[in-house]
């Protein structure tokens, strides 16, 4: 290429580049002749602000959350303990009968456990986990100042995760106390917590974190056998406050707080695959912990009104075939005799729709709106039936926790809504009635063999496959093969159906609601 084409083309490319950039300056001040044709064509855009009401005591502060962090941290503790070990072992596993005279000439071992709690009286009451103190012989509280006091166990309730400590000391800072009823989801909260594990330059004390509150009501089933009174039935509460500021091991027992200062929840536990916290955290609402304490001070127990029932949550398959208006309320999955449910009429089967005239939402829901009430007191209960999707409202009188007793064989039934398709059923006769030792009233066609992929499968327990007698289909009895046919027969895709079983192994008649799938 010679010098005269390579300079002209230098100044063709020169050119084309320098009427790019001007299109590019024009378009951004829009002055392109196209845009101001537009212009002229379309009146000028008016954008109508409208002045909305100012947020209120819940921005962030301008400090960030320095204030916040003095006026509560004063107040947080740390608690150490110390167990006993009962058993020697070595690798987790029980030492061989060899060693056993060895070792029972030495003292028995000794750990140590630490987490966090708060002060909420003057006095010296101090709030934290039951978690942090179960199976405790000694109990040491080191303040914020770092003076350290033996302290009293005044009680533990294991069903809500929470104890009362008392300690003797002046000069005590305690806490302001919030309502978790009135706490929304987002608001700002700080967890603070006193660990006090051993590192170089002595035990971790105060540490604070923030976040949102990410849900209430929640429950996760993590309070469970640890929730249970002297004959081992299971009356957790979970109603968790959830959160993203970070609960890490040791943080356990100190509060969850509100931008205003108050605390709201006592930080109880993490969701997580490894031990560390990923995002999920989960706090008891300071309102139950209130009627938890108020009972330990004064009664040195915790008196909590009963129903007498084992339930789970509705979900849409049950709420479309209860016709439920929405997917709420809690379905009576066993009652245990004798007591207040029971002695009202509620039945395995029922949905719990409403407790004085108020709808219930969810398990955690009913479980708040029975607390309310003192044992002793009445109060109406309002249930759909299952054999005929009526509303039924009881008189419910409730009972003490501490009145269940397992010597009146509870009906209590653990299962989860399953599909009557993808099973194949035969007569029951005779000799498979014998062999499964079926009470005589039991009617019906036995489950002989399960798809595992199919819809029963995916919804029943396990055990509840062969052997399980199909009793009843939409309330109406099965008795043969020849019903049981012209009951399926009359299915259609997306319908919503009601299938009663009998379980033999636990001697008890479920109720499963199934969707037939599309």
């Amino acid at each position: 290429m010679n010098d005269a084409l390579r300079t002209k083309l230098n100044l063709m490319l020169t050119a084309a580049v320098a009427f790019a950039i001007g299109l590019g300056i024009a378009a951004t001040l829009d002055l392109t002749p196209a845009s101001m044709a537009r212009q002229a064509d379309n009146p000028p855009l008016t954008l109508h602000v409208v002045e909305a009401s100012p947020i209120q005591d819940t921005a962030l502060p301008s400090n960030g959350f320095s204030e916040i962090a003095e006026r509560v941290t004063p107040a947080v503790v740390t608690i150490f303990v110390e167990r006993t070990i009962a058993e020697h072992t070595r690798d987790g596993r029980a030492l061989p009968p060899a060693f056993e005279d060895f070792f029972q000439q030495q003292p028995p071992p000794r750990v140590r456990g630490s987490g966090s709690g708060f002060i909420v009286s003057a006095d010296g009451y101090v709030i934290t986990n039951n978690h942090v103190v179960e199976g405790a012989e000694a109990i040491r509280i080191q303040l914020s100042d770092r003076r350290e006091f033996t302290a009293e166990l005044v009680g533990r309730d294991p069903t809500t995760d929470v104890a009362l400590l008392k300690l003797d000391a002046d000069d005590l800072t305690p806490v302001t106390l919030g309502s978790s009823d009135a706490t929304r989801v987002g608001e700002w909260v700080l967890a603070i917590g006193s660990p006090g594990f051993r590192g170089v330059g002595g035990p971790l004390t105060t540490t604070v974190t923030a976040g949102i509150v990410s849900g209430k009501g929640r429950s996760i089933n993590i309070i469970g056998q640890g929730g249970e009174n002297a004959n081992g039935d299971n009356l957790a509460i979970e109603d968790f406050i959830q959160t993203d500021a970070a609960i890490n091991p040791g943080n356990s027992g100190g509060p969850l707080v509100n931008i205003r200062g108050e605390v709201i929840g006592v930080n109880a536990a993490i969701a997580s695959s490894n031990g560390a916290n990923q995002g999920y955290g989960f706090a008891v609402p300071i309102d139950l912990v209130q009627e938890v304490v108020d009972d330990l001070v004064r009664h040195g127990e915790v008196r909590r009104a009963l129903l007498g029932v084992s339930i789970q949550g509705v979900d849409d398959t049950e709420a479309r075939y209860y016709e439920l208006d929405a997917v709420a309320g809690a379905k009576v999955m066993g009652v245990n005799e004798g007591m207040a449910a029971a002695n009202a009429g509620i039945r395995v089967g029922d949905i719990i729709v409403a407790v004085e005239g108020e709808k219930v939402a969810s398990v955690p829901d009913l479980q708040r709106k029975i607390r309310r009430h003192e044992p002793g007191e009445t109060v109406d209960v309002t249930v759909v039936r299952r054999n005929d999707l009526k509303p039924e409202t009881l008189a419910v009188r409730l009972m003490d926790a501490g009145d269940l007793r397992r010597d009146e064989n509870p009906q209590v039934v653990e299962v989860e809504s399953s599909d009557p398709l993808g099973v194949e059923v035969e007569e029951l006769t005779r000799d498979i009635r014998r062999a499964l030792d079926l009470p005589r009233e039991v009617e019906g066609v036995v489950i002989v063999e399960v798809d595992q992929y199919g819809p029963y499968a995916r919804r029943a327990f396990s055990g509840m496959g062969r052997g399980t007698v199909i009793t009843s289909i939409n309330r109406t009895p099965i008795r043969n093969m020849e019903e049981y046919r012209e009951a399926v027969k009359a299915f259609e895709p997306g319908d919503v159906i009601g299938l009663d079983v009998f379980d033999p192994a636990g001697g008890t008649e479920v109720p499963l609601t199934i969707a037939i799938p599309r």
